[in-house]
């Protein structure tokens, strides 16, 4: 039996963005175990804590704001609880905020629908800013971006362009600095490797894919053409509480 639902904001940076999504649950099982805050469990025959994330980030990438939530089987302040977990986490994984989840609000997977990201990758041959803008518009402008995906049942052919809903790009220094605004849910989405893979395939820009950096910079709820936080819902008892 669950008393409080809790959603978390975290940072996932550093070291911590090679902990795998599935680690990283049992990560906060851990670290909710060693500082004694009693998360609930199901029920059945295979209990398992109740903690739920929102859409899985890649093995490399970093997360700035992340979201989870946890159930606990009393309530407790939410200060004290991001205090106590905090210091139960490892390095690199921040607790930004907190806020109590109203009864019957919706999972985070089922309402968290967009992302940013921003990425950095080296050119592994010189262009000019022309020549990068040219390639992202046209890239932009194509109708079906097919992209092979591989599986254990071998590749399947998806068309990726939908799921991108903005694409910028620019150049500093030997880098080029691209922003990424993505369409995610349970339905499908595309991965920030697949479009620069497609950029450099497609458009013949020059990416060092093996070296880019990619943060996922904020994932949202998108409602008629704006982001909102998925801590901006209808709130439970308590209020939302800052991390120190």
């Amino acid at each position: 039996m669950s008393f409080m639902r809790l959603r978390i904001a975290y940072s996932k940076m550093e070291a911590a963005k090679f902990i795998a999504h599935l680690d990283l649950a049992r990560v906060f099982e851990r670290a909710m175990r060693r500082a004694q805050i009693p998360v609930a469990y199901s029920e059945g025959f295979n209990p398992h804590p109740k903690i739920s994330f929102g859409s899985a980030l890649a093995v490399g990438v970093e997360g700035q704001k992340e979201y989870v939530d946890i159930e606990l089987r009393q309530e407790m302040d939410i200060r004290e609880i991001l205090g106590r977990l905090q210091e139960q986490l490892p390095s690199g994984i921040r607790l930004l905020e907190g806020s109590v989840v109203a009864p019957g609000s919706k999972a985070l997977m089922a309402i968290l629908n967009s992302a940013g990201y921003l990425i950095r990758v080296p050119m592994a041959l010189p262009i000019g800013p022309e020549r990068l803008r040219e390639g992202v518009q046209a890239w932009l402008g194509r109708g079906h971006i097919p992209y092979a995906r591989y599986s254990k049942r071998g590749p399947t052919e998806k068309d990726i362009r939908p799921w991108v809903k903005r694409l910028t790009a620019e150049i500093e220094g030997e880098e080029v600095v691209l922003e990424l605004e993505v369409e995610v849910g349970n339905s499908g989405g595309v991965r920030p490797e697949e479009v620069l893979a497609s950029l450099r395939e497609l458009e013949n820009l020059p990416f060092d894919l093996e070296a880019a950096r990619i943060r996922r910079t904020g994932i949202y709820v998108q409602y008629r053409g704006q982001n909102y936080s998925p801590l901006d819902t209808p709130k439970g008892p308590g209020a939302k509480s800052e991390a120190r």
